[in-house]
């Protein structure tokens, strides 16, 4: 029997050695949840730089915060959450800057609105809330219970997103 590619043992390993200084052991925890942690930064920051600057403050706050880890929990979703704050902290504070925009060229616009999205850009369709869900459940592999968990809603109400979120993929795809 082949062990899957991500344990929570692994990482809760490597936070514990985290904690104690062993720097070396942050490769663990990229190697089984980089690729998580890059994807739920950009479901809610909706950009690819934005979403790599989330990524890299993860890793430092792991460094900082490892002694404040219990272990033999759950290291993934403690990992996680460390990334949905700093993600979230990121997009509060997008929002507060102002920012000048250009006028849109209506031809532009109209362009862009032809081309097909690609996966991750098709994200944009949801809500900040459902990409999150939609991330977490079909990269992440979590179960709904561990989603509301992490979000702060019940299991009922993330098992309903989760559903509405697939069916408005669904449905532009359709079109």
């Amino acid at each position: 029997m082949q062990v899957p590619f991500f344990t929570d043992a692994a990482c809760d390993m490597a936070l514990c050695r985290i904690a104690s200084g062993d720097h070396e052991a942050l490769t663990v925890i990229y190697k089984k949840l980089g690729r998580q942690i890059y994807l739920l930064a950009y479901s809610i920051l909706q950009d690819t730089y934005a979403a790599e600057d989330v990524m890299q403050e993860t890793f430092v706050r792991l460094l900082a915060s490892a002694n404040s880890y219990q272990p033999q929990t759950n290291a993934r979703a403690y990992v996680l959450k460390i990334t949905r704050n700093l993600a979230l902290n990121a997009l509060q504070k997008r929002r507060r800057e102002v920012m000048c925009e250009s006028p849109i060229d209506e031809n532009t616009a109209d362009e862009a609105e032809a081309k097909p999205l690609s996966a991750l850009e098709s994200l944009s369709l949801l809500s900040e809330e459902e990409r999150q869900i939609v991330v977490l459940k079909l990269d992440g592999g979590q179960t709904h219970r561990q989603i509301a968990s992490l979000i702060g809603i019940s299991t009922a109400a993330c098992e309903k997103r989760y559903r509405r979120a697939l069916e408005k993929l669904k449905q532009y795809y359709r079109e």
